[in-house]
């Protein structure tokens, strides 16, 4: 078995993986860098929605596919409607396919980079996963290492988005997804629009709604999406997506062209599995707004932050991916969720009607302001919550 050393290890060419180590190019750092992963090519079938174009680097900007100025709520005969003047506060799309032909292109022939795709690795715990933090920033010493077939590479730094994950006891949701990309005849779709939660319904177990983004009037991503404690069949949810969009709804002359689909965490009790030095990132990195699902921003922040710690530092920034304010809030929400799922509905009414588009796209991106943070508070019904703050869960 040979061995070699690299500065720098990633272990997954997904979204976060990825993100990294644009970042780290954009930012001059001249290390050697390992991106091992174990599937052929990466996942394209995608959609990554955030608000805020001004939010990840101008780098981006001109992947973004589309822009909307406004968006919805709806279910129990009620519609709520956000809109807004300002692209600082638009809700903007871009597709994992463009993406990634993008940072390829940016990344191809870099002689520091060597890329493994088709690979299995094994991760080898070098160092006590119980050591004092402060040796993760100890860039002197060779503080991880990965098994290949035939090969053992060492690194000062690695970053992980295929380790595993530790599930809390009790209840948990999913989020699971299911969209069809179609093609349909002319307007059949109110273009200025996205519907973020439409025709929401729930039981005591599962949250479920439609998803609309619209990319023209004849040509739309519909997505049936579950908030979930119970196991959900994918293809269940790809049949009844197909119903919706054969309902009649979106005229007769429908034709889906692709279907993507994901499982997405939602708890901040998930904690990732630590193997000695290894950082987790992406989803099992607590990357994902655990309420939410949403990732695409978190992970670019996380991204720059990382690499500007890694080239002017060579050490990892020790802030979290997601601010602790954030955290405790999504952890409150979520709990009353699993205490009365059935009330999800009413959760996400209450804020899309008492919360204006402003305050909320600064609440989804993270900038919320104190009073912001009071308006979201305000907005949503007080006993639940109080109850839930104040009753431990089994």
């Amino acid at each position: 078995m040979t061995s070699n050393n690299v500065d720098i290890i990633i272990r997954g060419a997904g979204l976060s993986g990825i993100s990294l180590l644009l970042a780290l190019i954009e930012q001059g750092y001249s290390g050697s860098v390992l991106v091992v992963e174990k599937r052929a090519e990466p996942e394209t079938q995608k959609t990554w929605c955030f608000w805020g174009e001004e939010n990840i680097s101008s780098s981006l900007h001109h992947l973004i596919k589309r822009h909307w100025f406004s968006w919805s709520f709806s279910g129990d005969g009620q519609e709520y409607h956000h809109c807004t003047q300002s692209s600082e506060h638009a809700y903007c799309c871009l597709q994992a396919e463009d993406f990634y032909q993008y940072a390829f292109e940016k990344l191809k022939g870099l002689p520091t980079i060597e890329w493994l795709w088709n690979t299995d690795s094994e991760l080898i715990d070098t160092v006590d996963a119980n050591a004092n933090a402060n040796a993760n920033a100890n860039a002197n010493a060779n503080n991880v290492e990965l098994a290949l077939k035939g090969r053992r590479v060492s690194a000062s730094f690695g970053f992980d988005s295929a380790c595993g994950i530790s599930l809390p006891e009790g209840n948990t949701i999913n989020q699971y997804f299911v969209g069809a990309w179609v093609k349909t005849s002319p307007q059949s779709f109110n273009a200025k629009k996205v519907a973020l939660m439409s025709n929401m319904t729930a039981d005591e177990s599962c949250f479920e709604f439609t998803y609309i983004l619209p990319f023209n009037s004849d040509y739309a991503l519909i997505e049936l999406t579950r908030f979930s404690m119970r196991y959900e069949s994918l293809a269940d949810m790809q049949s009844a997506c197909e119903d919706i969009v054969n309902s009649g709804d979106y005229g007769n002359d429908v034709v889906i062209e692709k279907w993507e689909k994901g499982v997405l965490p939602m708890d901040t009790r998930i904690a990732p599995v630590k193997e000695g030095n290894w950082n987790c990132i992406g989803a099992r990195g607590s990357m994902i707004r655990a309420s939410s699902g949403y990732a695409f921003l978190t992970i670019q922040r996380w991204a720059q932050k990382t690499a500007q710690s890694l080239c002017s530092e060579n050490k990892l920034s020790l802030a979290k991916p997601i601010s602790p304010i954030y955290s405790a809030l999504d952890s409150l929400f979520l709990k009353v969720m699993r205490k009365n799922m059935a009330l999800s509905p009413t959760l996400f009414s209450s804020m899309a009607k008492n919360v204006n588009a402003v305050v909320f796209a600064r609440f989804m991106t993270e900038k919320a302001t104190f009073s912001d943070v009071l308006s979201i508070i305000k907005a949503m019904p007080i006993r639940p919550f109080v109850k839930a703050l104040f009753t431990p869960e089994h």
